[in-house]
């Protein structure tokens, strides 16, 4: 370490001592008689070393120590540096490029002096003030000094043209005085070399000036030694201000002119426009100068190269010459009164400018813009028409047109979202299947694929749809169809299936508003039209079902869909002076069988029969004052009646609410889709069978060809359910039992009965909100959101205080849930008002987050144990369980949403009580039960901690905490519900009595014990993924199956098979 710091101290100080030395050799940096070139190399090369050794020079401080090194040739541009406006932005580049062309022009004058009169100067007789010494004046004048020596004081002759002769001095005799060839001791310009303590005033300054006539002139002359832009015409200025100034423009005799304004000009050169700003407005000079440091200050991108006799002003970025001059007795002017042909004869402005000057028209407003502009492209871009497609297909299934439609906005009554389309183009003809999820288009264009090309005779060749990816697996499902897909963004392409949509939804509302049928039937007024399109004629006055199947539609067969209707019912009554007929509503056509759908709408039952009357003038649902009524679990299996013969006797096992004879049927079905001409919680009954349909026996549906094939809709067929009881007044006697058997009849003892078809429509009907908004809608949730605002009120949840300054604000949101029962039916709607936890910041807003929660194996045995000893099984369930937990840490929340308080809208929530979503919640809800059980004597298990137990007195008692779900038993029902007691006192608790449900567990209590089962969570579950109509298997995989990573494709969800896994 001592080594080390004595290298650091050796090395450190050399280093400093050579960014010293460094330093002071960029002060002392001086041009000399050296090129521009090599002094900026110089200085540039000190300034890397300074940069290497951590030091660098600022760009202020690298153009300072050129201008300080300059000779004093280079005043003029030093002094037209200083005084500029633009002088923070000047920069070392800059700076070398105006360097480089003042020393040209210098090289360039002074060859103009050995070969040429001298007619630059022209001054005015007498001893000419060289600028550099303070003149006699008094008043504030800029000084004008010559680049060339003047001449001397008793000279009287004013030096013009041919009269000048070279001075005697041999130009290759070195100075006197200065020691540098080409002149002698009397001109040399240290003679009169001033006091070096004096400085000048800066001023403006003009160089070359010549006063030989006071007449305007239109002559500019480029000159180098100038400070600023001169001009004797105000006109020559294309705007300008007076100067009330007390600077005077000084020049060569040392009289000072009056500045009078101050503008700028332009000086228009094809192809470019240079721009002269502070141009200094002097009447009393004759001459117009062009200060080339100015110029080149007020044009970064311009670039000026002098040779022998002429001088360039190109285009730095294009090097293209844009004005080039000779020189005219020593001087570059460039006369405006006489316009140089390159720049002015004849130019006229070129399209592209008209197109830009008349604001980027169109195309037809001038026919001279340009074929194509850029900035229009960007500006104007818009979609391209589309043109009429030429292309025609010979026979059907060469193109197969498809779209998915919706989701809608309304479940349909079979709980489906949306439905897919088939068009065929050559036909026009049109399939639809109606869906639950987007992920089931594969499995549909399977089924339609099969169907089709089974009875049309010929395969799908091209099938065109949009770029969704619901379609993208039956690309590599079937290699062999040509998938065609339209461009993102453009359902043009895709026209056909989309005007089909358009065509199908204007149909079916017409119809269902004429004859007030409910929404939720959307899918079967859907069905019905798409039958009635493929009969009605397209724009080419062709018919769809004629130009496949090569015979007409049978119009006759034809109804008005949602008009009244009566089925022939008589095979269905229990005895003769029943009516042999039933008022319905017509809902369209079956599909597998010839005939009419019948709703009647007191029983919800569908009747399916060909002998049906109609009256087409009037509409049922139009004297509706609600929709159909809500089917309930209990009496589901009353309406799902089919056909079977007279003699089978009902299970009396369930109540029937209705008062026709029931009997069942089964429809063979497809595992997820098939053609379907029933509703999931409607009566079928079907007329015109001369034998019962056993359970496996599918409909005849080789009779009706075509039919069959006619727009597919996929419906789940429902499983078979228990035949139904009628009231006494109308029931068949159930025969008494002869036979000494023990059965449910006789025990009175009733199996469950579940209807999973039911309950998966009813969880997609009672939809729970994902928004404020559209929860808001809803009385029955602005009830429940109400509710709970009111509880957050009486347990003091929080206060109104002014936002904290430096306290970060927890947002919240509203949450929806709807209760269930045991039988999936509601029990209530459920808001709930949670923070947004994620909103938290650890060891500011919460410190500790863990909650225990009680574990299956211990809720098994203290189940068991109460069983064996036949104790007191009670259920509880406490409301806003997380609001009575009390918060340690300052939490602030902002008001929720839809219960702002008009008074303080910017005040925010102080939290008192912890709140769902808190990240503490849990634990403070946990805390504060714990705390209650303690008192009352309880202890928590050291094996569970959410098991609490109790032993006084020979009384024991046990509770179970799974957060706000509560078990306790005991061996004393007294103190069990003293202890029930006492926990109300502290908690919003509710008595469910004997446990029933717990943690998705359905529980009853049997003279041999408890039984324990998951129906309703296995039929959640089955919902879920739809899979309520798969079939049963024994095990969830074969197994004997044999699985090989590479053999498998990757899994449409991967999200969705964790979350099955898990809750397996």
């Amino acid at each position: 370490m001592d080594l080390w710091k004595m290298l650091h101290t050796l090395f450190s100080s050399a280093s400093r001592a050579h960014v010293i030395d460094l330093k002071r050799q960029v002060a002392a940096a001086s041009k000399g008689s050296s090129t521009i070139s090599e002094y900026l190399q110089q200085l540039r090369r000190l300034a890397d070393e300074l940069a290497f050794a951590g030091a660098p020079l600022s760009n202020d401080e690298l153009v300072s120590a050129v201008i300080n090194g300059l000779g004093s040739d280079f005043n003029p541009v030093v002094a037209a540096i200083t005084t500029s406006s633009r002088l923070e932005s000047f920069s070392f580049a800059n700076l070398r490029g105006i360097l480089l062309s003042h020393e040209a022009l210098l090289k360039s004058q002074a060859d103009s002096l050995a070969t040429s009169a001298p007619v630059a100067f022209n001054t005015s007789r007498g001893y000419g003030n060289r600028g550099r010494f303070p003149n006699n004046n008094n008043n504030r004048s800029s000084s004008a000094i010559l680049p060339t020596p003047s001449f001397p004081k008793t000279d009287q002759k004013q030096v013009s043209g041919t009269n000048y002769k070279p001075p005697s001095n041999s130009p290759k005799a070195p100075c006197q005085i200065c020691t540098k060839p080409g002149h002698g001791a009397k001109l040399c310009y240290f003679r009169y070399k001033p006091d070096p303590e004096w400085k000048p005033n800066p001023r403006h300054q003009a160089y070359n000036a010549q006063i030989q006539s006071q007449q305007p002139s239109t002559e500019w002359i480029l000159d180098s030694g100038a400070s600023n832009h001169v001009t004797s015409d105000l006109n020559n200025l294309s705007s300008f201000y007076a100067y009330n100034g007390e600077d005077n423009l000084q020049i060569g005799n040392g009289m000072g002119l009056k500045i009078c304004h101050i503008g700028s000009t332009y000086l228009s050169l094809s192809p470019s426009t240079i721009k002269l700003c502070d141009v200094l407005h002097v009447p009393n000079f004759s001459k117009n100068l062009i200060s080339l440091s100015r110029l080149l200050l007020d044009n970064p991108s311009l670039t000026i190269h002098f040779s022998n006799s002429s001088c360039m002003i190109k285009d730095h970025h294009t090097m293209s010459t844009i004005l080039q001059l000779h020189s005219h007795h020593g001087l570059f002017s460039l006369d405006l009164s006489h316009p140089l042909p390159q720049a002015f004869l004849g130019a006229r402005a070129s399209s592209s400018i008209w197109h830009s000057r008349l604001g980027h028209p169109s195309s037809s407003t001038t026919s001279n813009t340009l074929s194509f502009c850029n900035n229009c492209a960007l500006a104007k871009a818009h979609k391209l028409p589309f043109s009429i497609s030429s292309s025609s297909t010979s026979f059907p299934l060469e193109l197969v047109h498809s779209d998915v439609w919706g989701p809608s906005p309304i479940v349909s009554f079979h709980g489906f979202r949306y439905y897919v389309t088939f068009v065929d183009d050559f036909s026009r003809f049109t399939w639809i299947y109606f869906l639950k999820q987007k992920s089931d288009v594969p499995h549909v264009f399977t089924l339609f694929k099969a169907q089709v090309e089974n009875i049309l005779g010929t395969s799908i060749k091209v099938l065109r749809t949009d770029g969704g990816t619901e379609f993208k697996k039956i690309s590599a499902q079937f290699p062999t169809i040509l998938h065609q897909t339209s461009c993102p963004y453009t359902p043009q392409q895709n026209g056909v299936a989309e005007r089909k949509h358009r065509h199908i939804v204007e149909l079916s509302i017409a119809t269902m508003s004429q004859a007030h049928i409910p929404t939720k039937f959307w899918d079967e007024i859907f069905s019905s039209i798409v039958y009635l399109i493929n009969r009605l004629p397209s724009q080419n006055k062709s018919i769809p079902y004629k130009i496949l199947f090569h015979k007409d539609p049978d119009y006759l067969f034809l109804k008005v869909i949602g008009c009244s209707c009566f089925p022939l019912t008589r095979p269905l009554n229990d005895h003769k002076l029943q009516p042999r007929a039933k008022h319905c509503v017509f809902m369209g056509y079956a599909l597998a069988q010839k005939g009419y759908k019948c709703l009647h709408i007191p029983s919800n039952r569908v009747y399916i029969s060909r002998h049906v009357q109609f009256d087409e003038s009037t509409f049922p649902f139009a004297d509706q004052q609600s929709d159909l009524p809500l089917i309930t679990p209990e009496n589901f299996g009353a309406q799902l009646l089919c056909l079977q013969p007279r003699g089978l006797v009902p299970d009396p096992g369930i109540n029937s609410t209705h008062n026709d004879s029931p009997s069942t049927v089964q429809e063979s079905s497809h595992d997820h889709f098939t053609s379907a001409q029933d509703y999931p919680d409607a009566t079928i009954t079907q007329h015109d069978a001369t034998t019962p349909l056993s359970n496996n026996t599918p409909p005849d549906q080789n009779s009706h060809g075509p039919l069959f094939l006619d727009h597919q809709i996929a419906i789940p067929t429902p499983s078979i359910s228990n035949p139904t009881t009628t009231p006494a007044s109308t029931s068949i006697p159930i025969p008494t039992h002869a036979h000494t058997m023990i059965t449910r009849s006789k025990d009175n003892s009733r199996k469950p009965k579940y209807f999973p078809e039911f309950i998966a429509f009813h969880a997609a009907m009672e939809t729970e909100p994902t928004s404020f908004t559209k929860a808001n809608v809803d009385p029955a949730w602005q009830q429940a959101m109400a509710a709970e605002i009111d509880a957050l009120a009486r347990n003091k949840t929080w206060s109104l205080v002014p936002p904290p300054v430096e306290q970060k604000i927890v947002g919240c949101k509203w949450v929806f849930k709807i209760k269930r029962k045991q039988d999936g039916s509601v029990e209530r709607y459920k808001a709930r008002l949670v923070a947004k936890g994620f909103h938290q910041q650890p060891g500011v807003d919460f410190m500790e987050t863990y909650s225990p929660v009680v574990r299956p194996s211990t809720i098994r045995l203290a189940l068991t144990v109460a069983v064996a000893s036949n104790w007191t099984i009670r259920q509880l369930d406490v409301h806003n369980a997380f609001l009575h937990g009390d918060l340690v840490e300052k939490v602030y929340m902002s008001q929720p949403q839809g219960f702002i308080d008009q008074a303080h809208p910017n005040y925010v929530c102080e939290l008192h009580k912890s709140l769902y979503g808190l990240k503490q919640a849990p634990r403070a809800w946990f805390q504060k039960l714990s705390t209650s059980l303690t008192s009352l004597g309880f202890s928590s298990s050291k094996y569970d901690p959410s098991l609490f137990v109790s032993h006084q007195n020979g009384i024991t008692l046990l509770i179970l905490v799974y957060v706000d779900d509560i078990i306790i038993t005991g061996n004393n029902h007294t103190a069990v519900q003293s202890c029930i007691s006492q926990l109300q006192q502290d908690f919003a608790l509710k008595d469910l009595g004997p446990l029933h449900f717990f943690l998705g567990i359905e529980a009853k209590q049997t003279v041999q014990g408890l039984q324990l089962t998951q129906t309703k969570y296995i039929l959640d579950l089955l919902t879920k993924l739809s899979m309520v109509n798969a079939k049963p298997s024994p095990t969830p995989m074969a197994t004997t199956c044999s699985l090989m990573k590479s053999d498998s494709e990757p899994f449409d969800d991967p999200h969705m098979y964790r979350s099955v896994v898990g809750a397996l």
